[in-house]
């Protein structure tokens, strides 16, 4: 089976007489480091998923309440805006969003407000891209 990209973000293919059809699935990725951001966009890309990633909080922030996003990845200490503060922004907007925090510690208090605000889980740093798969699908 092989898979054509028809338009972006679509890929069809042929079996038999049905044609199947594949949405890559999206992904928002907002942190203030950009190793993080180039890592994660790198290795995400390469498994065939669309990957938007934001060094700037308040655009990222505003991009995830413009756009539907299968997960949505924010890390929870940034000098605009910090984790919890983003994720409560962005569920107004958009109430269904899968949102995943990343941080290096993850027993401090805010850690637990993102939680609060409904983040699905947290990610610590240094994560496993395995975790981040788990919650693609």
């Amino acid at each position: 089976m092989k898979f054509e990209n028809a338009e972006p973000n679509v890929y069809t293919s042929m079996i038999g007489r049905m044609q199947i059809i594949v949405m890559k699935k999206k992904i928002l990725v907002i942190d203030d480091e950009q190793m993080i951001l180039d890592t994660i966009s790198l290795v995400l890309e390469d498994l065939g998923y669309e990957v938007t990633v934001h060094q700037d909080t308040a655009r990222g922030e505003d991009e995830a309440k413009k756009k539907d996003f299968d997960l949505i990845i924010l890390d929870l200490q940034m000098p605009q805006k910090t984790g919890d503060q983003v994720t409560e922004s962005i569920l107004k907007s958009k109430p269904g969003a899968s949102i995943l925090i990343l941080t290096g510690h993850p027993t401090e208090p805010l850690a637990q407000k993102a939680l609060d605000a409904g983040a699905k889980s947290l990610l610590k740093k240094p994560f496993e891209l395995e975790k981040i798969l788990s919650y693609l699908g």
